[in-house]
């Protein structure tokens, strides 16, 4: 099994008995040091505590099953305000919400979209466009996709600008 699978396994069960989200993880080699990047979320958010607990208890399990050969660094934080989505279930949680989406091949033209999110339907996910386009996308078409936050979108709405 794949060194990133088998963290993911280990990593979701630990979240789901400290009731966390395990959002994503991440196996990467940077700079010559390998990094293990695990993120987790729950209602309300996670705290640096939280994350430092669920560090300790992961690097526990990952050293016992001797999961990560070598030396590695383990990250563990929450998914940020630029939240990836990585599941259909994530893009269902998060309908309403901004979000851009990267295709691996040119749809109509182009890899980049960015809107509101439609939601999913079936293996398909969807955006509406600031022009109004709805766009529809396979799941396995998308090579990312992601929450965007708008920092203007309060005084869009009421015309106002700081």
């Amino acid at each position: 099994m794949e060194v990133r699978e088998e963290v993911r396994q280990l990593a979701h069960t630990l979240a789901e008995e400290e009731g966390y989200e395990l959002v994503d993880v991440e196996f990467l080699v940077l700079g010559g040091r390998r990094v293990v990047r695990v993120l987790i979320d729950r209602p309300g958010g996670v705290r640096v505590g939280d994350c430092a607990t669920f560090s300790r208890r992961l690097s526990d399990c990952l050293d016992m099953n001797q999961t990560v050969q070598g030396r590695y660094a383990l990250e563990v934080s929450s998914p940020g305000i630029d939240r990836p989505l990585r599941s259909l279930e994530s893009v269902a949680r998060f309908v309403g919400q901004r979000a851009a989406f990267t295709t691996y091949e040119a749809v109509e033209g182009r890899r980049h979209y960015e809107g509101e999110i439609l939601g999913p339907e079936g293996k398909r996910a969807g955006l509406r466009t600031d022009d109004g386009q709805e766009h529809w996308f396979d799941w396995i078409q998308l090579k990312d996709a992601h929450l965007v936050v708008d920092p203007w979108a309060g005084s869009k709405r009421t015309g106002e600008r700081r």
